[in-house]
């Protein structure tokens, strides 16, 4: 079947979906809106890196009144703070249905449960891309865990932004434990805005979060503003353990069973976006879902992140808002 796909917002990320979505034979025409000339021309270089390309009909849009209506899939890689609006006028103005969006989905808890409520009311098919819980290593994991049982996550690092990347975390966590909420219990912030490449007016912070689920299980988010070494994750639990440091490939397990020896585990996936919105495309047109979180799935970390945020950013910007400065 001849698919079209639309994306809004061509930046470093979305020129990365870009690149997926052209490499997929299904794909017969795809239309790009960026309002940045800037964010356009990357996409146009970016496309020119692919070496498989398949699909040679783009159309490179300033507007997106112009946009083809009634696609297949449109692609939301925008800043977080016009992210949801530009949902909804993809959806009501030009009839799609599915949707991959980038996170975070939005600045605040309430705009978030807007979203929710438009979704709904439309029947539209959302997934966030927190694609951390639908990297092999944690679906292996998440396999060996007892489903009944609480665990430990552990997610730490250098300065990778307690919002922008804490909140694939907190998703992991969500994802691990099933939970339907996770409870913050502590956050200890660091009194320094961390500037974004996004803009002058967004930032991020670091710290430490601690939070819990219904079931008792524990996770623990720590990025240290002083440096920036890769992060990695450890779970713990009553009779399987694993180590992962996913942007270095390496992968530890051990198990009650095995008296705790450590065993390393193989781990030879690509886990660039350009290479697993791929994967995504390809499952949403075949099957109609897909590993990443559907909106409601991701609401957990989203109310989780950006509740214990949100004041945080107040005294820090020395403003009374009603959102997080995140995108």
């Amino acid at each position: 079947m001849a698919r079209h796909v639309l994306i809004i917002g061509c930046g470093q990320l979305g020129s990365r979906h870009l690149q997926a979505v052209v490499s997929l034979p299904d794909v017969q025409s795809i239309d790009v809106f960026d309002p940045h000339p800037e964010g356009l021309h990357l996409g146009q270089t970016r496309v020119n890196e692919v070496a498989d390309r398949k699909v040679q009909n783009i159309r490179w849009l300033s507007r997106l009144d112009d946009a083809k209506p009634n696609g297949d899939l449109c692609i939301v890689a925008t800043r977080a703070d016009v992210r949801c609006g530009l949902v909804c006028r993809a959806a009501s103005e030009k009839g799609y249905h599915s949707f991959l969006i980038e996170k975070i989905v939005a600045q605040s808890v309430a705009e978030y449960i807007r979203l929710i409520e438009f979704s709904e009311s439309l029947k539209l098919s959302i997934w966030v891309n927190c694609k951390t819980r639908a990297h092999w290593s944690h679906q292996r994991v998440k396999s060996r865990l007892d489903p009944n049982a609480p665990l430990v996550l552990t997610a730490q690092g250098g300065n990778h932004g307690l919002a922008n990347n804490g909140i694939h975390a907190a998703d992991l966590f969500a994802f691990y434990d099933d939970a339907e909420a996770i409870e913050c219990l502590n956050v200890q912030i660091d009194p320094e805005l961390q500037p974004s490449k996004r803009g002058i007016d967004m930032f991020d912070l670091s710290g430490t979060m601690l939070g819990r689920s219904r079931r008792g299980s524990q996770f623990l988010l720590n990025y240290s503003g002083e440096q920036n070494g890769p992060g990695y994750f450890t779970v713990v639990s009553a009779n399987y353990r694993a180590l992962i440091d996913d942007s270095k490939k390496a992968f530890y397990e051990s198990t009650a069973e095995t008296g705790w020896v450590w065993t390393p585990v193989p781990f030879n996936v690509d886990l660039n976006v350009s290479a697993m919105t791929r994967a995504f495309a390809e499952n949403i047109f075949a099957n109609g879902q897909c590993d990443l979180p559907t909106l409601t799935q991701c609401y957990p970390a989203h109310e989780f992140i950006l509740t214990a945020l949100q004041p945080h950013f107040n005294v820090l910007l020395g403003v009374d808002a009603d959102h997080c400065p995140v995108t």
